[in-house]
């Protein structure tokens, strides 16, 4: 019995160190690549760049973010050097400890490719830190890049209406800054695009509920293979990690494994999805549209948002702003909600103040770099454009008060002071919102 005991323990121990090691050998393999920067951060003034590959962290090699949190953690000087890789080119530099400030994608070699693989070729990448925040609008980016007029994410921001929404779903909700809830801005811009196309939802209790029509995963599949063999990708959600958009580009294994491009991706190559699609954008066929019209209609979508209270379970406008402080203000669901409840409430939080934030800085951009495609009063468009401005440095200015889920900060915890103090930020964002409702009503 002892022998078998001895021997069990020994096979445990082999297939534990074999399992250590495939790990170790798998993130030996990995690279952070810059894929964007924080505004004035350190690092890029320094001379790093978007797409260096960090090598090193205090002398210590890094592939993972893991490593690089370790790293991190373990610095006793105020003072650390970093090195990237540029083309051949190893680059030394200087920085404060602490955070970094730049977006860090953790890239794997590419996926083999069989050699009856369907696949579309040329469609750009998507991700975090490289000026496309909203998954929807970044996916569909790409899809005018490929099929469309080119029309670039600044002005599909803006034309959509999305720069100038805000949604609220009460009691927090991540979903409440995608551009496809509340008011459909993703679905309707899709069709002002020359887009026809169709919408399938996943079989789930969820849908029933909402009596949408539904398809089995494999009547969904056969759509998507369909699709692709035509030549057009699938905007899909939930393709890798969470519930952001991305797009289906290809096939292998008679449809058992989907190439993608999502906000997750660890390959400079097509992406495999880890999992399947809820819902999915079907496109059939687009014919070019004349855009021209929609830049003065922006405004008007514009006016419905900020006087719209609600959109089906969303807050919308400046209503949405008062129920958001009113949340804030609701210590007895803080102290009542668990740990998971608690840090969902957390997350969205932190996300619906992201992407306002990223919204209006780029609702100014697209106001004053098409002023004179508006065909309004262009000293209204203007004034709207630097309340926009005042919105954004507002924003940027409290960023780093708001506890994050992705950058943990012992430092910085999402309590009753921490809320008091952003609403108190809100408040002031609030007045701006009413002074740019304002001027909305006269353009």
């Amino acid at each position: 019995m002892k022998k078998i005991i001895i021997i069990f323990s020994l096979t445990v121990m082999l297939i534990t160190s074999l399992l250590v090691a495939e790990q170790t050998e798998k993130e030996s393999l990995m690279k952070l690549k810059i894929t964007g920067f924080n505004e004035g951060t350190a690092i890029e003034k320094a001379g790093a760049k978007i797409s260096d590959i960090l090598l090193t962290y205090d002398g210590k090699p890094v592939h993972t973010l893991k490593q690089l949190a370790e790293c991190k953690e373990a610095v006793k000087t105020d003072e650390v050097e970093v090195t990237f890789l540029r083309g051949q080119a190893v680059i030394p530099i200087k920085i404060p400890k602490g955070q970094i400030g730049v977006y860090l994608q953790e890239l794997i070699p590419d996926h083999k490719m069989d050699d009856n693989a369907v696949v579309i070729d040329g469609i750009g990448k998507l991700g975090w830190g490289i000026g496309m925040e909203n998954s929807f609008l970044g996916a569909l980016t790409l899809i005018e890049e490929k099929f469309g007029q080119k029309t670039s994410y600044e002005d599909l921001v803006g034309l959509s209406g999305y720069g100038f929404r805000l949604h609220f779903f009460d009691g927090f909700c991540p979903s409440s800054p995608d551009a496809t809830c509340g008011k459909n801005v993703g679905e309707d811009i899709l069709k002002k695009l020359g887009y026809d196309f169709d919408v399938y939802h996943l079989q789930s209790d969820e849908f029933i509920e909402k009596d949408i029509e539904m398809r089995s995963e494999e009547e969904m599949r056969k759509i998507i293979l369909k699709s692709i063999d035509k030549g057009f990708p699938v905007i899909a959600i939930d393709l890798i990690e969470v519930p952001e958009w991305g797009l289906i580009t290809g096939y292998q294994k008679d449809g058992k494994e989907l190439f993608c491009r999502t906000y997750f991706d660890k390959t400079d190559g097509y992406e495999i999805a880890r999992k399947f699609p809820w819902i999915i954008f079907v496109i059939k066929d687009h014919k070019k549209a004349n855009i021209s019209p929609l830049y003065a209609e922006s405004f008007e979508i514009a006016n419905e948002l900020y006087n719209t209270e609600k959109y089906d379970e969303y807050f919308s406008g400046i209503k949405a702003i008062e129920e958001w402080i009113i949340d804030l203000k609701d210590e007895k669901s803080y102290k009542e909600a668990d740990k998971k409840v608690f840090d969902e409430m957390k997350l969205a939080n932190w996300w619906i103040y992201y992407s306002l934030m990223e919204a209006r800085s780029i609702t100014k951009e697209y106001l004053l770099n098409n002023i004179e495609k508006f065909k309004k009063d262009k000293d209204l468009v203007t004034e709207l454009a630097e309340i926009y401005n005042d919105e954004a440095e507002l924003l940027y200015k409290h960023f780093q008060e708001i506890p994050s889920p992705h950058v943990p900060n012992p430092d910085l915890i999402w309590d009753q002071e921490n809320r008091e103090k952003q609403i108190q930020m809100l408040n002031e964002f609030l007045e701006l919102e009413k002074e740019a409702n304002e001027i909305l009503k006269k353009i």
